[in-house]
């Protein structure tokens, strides 16, 4: 039994917030393109600190991530990040989903694993006793109810 959230087939689950390191690349990355935080903070309304907050990953916002993609050039902020985790770590964007992909398949194995063993020890690890003594009560008060009936004493 998968407790997964289903995705679209043939592309991958990309973490999407960035390191700080990697905030710094998207941010030189913009200064490239001829933005700054201010400048985008400005153009949407809001206070300088909520971009570079979402630019070093401290915090989320939809409308932050697609206005930087779009600068960029990018297709959204997943590939934004995927970019500058390939500045940082070295390596192609290719060999960082394959290991993206790999450690998510670990980690629903091993939340399955989990599940699995959570599941076995609420059946096997439950205190029956209670229940055993009341099932045990239940028995010898019908065995008392019965002795009396053949007693002839009334119940």
């Amino acid at each position: 039994m998968s407790i997964a959230p289903p995705r679209a087939s043939g592309k991958p689950i990309m973490p999407n917030i960035p390191t700080p390191q990697e905030g710094r690349y998207i941010q030189c990355w913009l200064r490239l393109a001829g933005k700054k935080a201010v400048a985008i903070s400005r153009e949407l309304g809001l206070h300088n600190s909520t971009v570079y907050n979402v630019i070093y990953g401290l915090r989320r916002s939809a409308r932050i991530e697609s206005e930087i993609a779009r600068i960029l050039g990018k297709a959204d902020w997943n590939e934004v990040v995927l970019d500058a985790r390939s500045a940082v770590q070295k390596k192609p964007v290719e060999v960082i989903v394959r290991e993206l992909e790999q450690k998510l398949q670990a980690e629903r194995s091993a939340a399955e694993e989990d599940f699995q063993n959570n599941e076995q020890a609420l059946i096997y690890s439950h205190d029956w006793s209670a229940a055993l003594k009341a099932q045990r009560e239940e028995l010898a008060m019908a065995q008392a109810k019965q002795d009396r009936k053949k007693k002839g004493v009334p119940a």
